[in-house]
């Protein structure tokens, strides 16, 4: 399996170093749920690789400006309506891409079936799938900048931690708090808390 790099403009983290506010990463992630050319990748694809879909993400993430913090500010209102309103289908793909090794393997996360799933990249996620694939972006995300690249952050997630009462990060994202945890261990570490 090839090395896919961190997240460039993500990278930096806490001595003194950028260290991307919630609704940044949020915005950007966001921004790529809605990306033409991952999407038409995902069409003229014969057979899905997750591992391809992950490296034009990453690239497209790395390509990106960082906004400024005032741009950055879409406040958490404004992400819970799009997700009420339901993101892209193709949010499904790419945060199963930046987390799991295989579809079969993040179909369960969804609930839904292979069938359903390509069914979805031209429509609209529901408001619950549309909250799990940002939850599963944003953890696998932080984990890659954590960890120096998205190999190594999928490897994080799929890990049991003891920090996390000896299950997988992957297990606690299915829901909000499970998330909140993650991301407290996420940050415990990037401080220099126990692994």
């Amino acid at each position: 399996m090839s090395r896919i790099p961190v997240v460039g403009a993500f990278r930096e983290a806490p001595t003194g170093r950028f260290v991307p506010s919630q609704a940044s990463r949020d915005a950007r992630l966001l921004g790529l749920f809605q990306s033409k050319s991952l999407h038409r990748a995902l069409r003229r694809s014969t057979k899905l690789n997750l591992q391809s879909v992950a490296l034009l993400a990453v690239e497209e993430l790395e390509a990106e400006p960082v906004p400024p913090k005032s741009a950055a500010s879409s406040d958490a209102v404004a992400i819970h309506g799009r997700l009420v309103q339901g993101l892209p289908g193709l949010a499904l793909f790419v945060s199963s891409a930046l987390a799991f090794e295989s579809l079969q393997e993040a179909l369960p996360y969804f609930d839904v079936s292979a069938k359903t799933a390509w069914e979805k990249l031209d429509a609209t996620l529901n408001p619950a799938q549309s909250e799990q694939a940002l939850r599963l972006a944003r953890v696998a995300t932080q984990a890659a900048e954590l960890f120096g690249s998205a190999d190594a952050g999928r490897k994080y997630l799929r890990t049991p931690n003891f920090a996390l009462g000896g299950a997988t990060p992957l297990e606690l994202l299915r829901t909000g708090q499970g998330e909140q945890l993650v991301l407290a261990e996420l940050q415990a570490q990037a401080a220099g808390g126990p692994v």
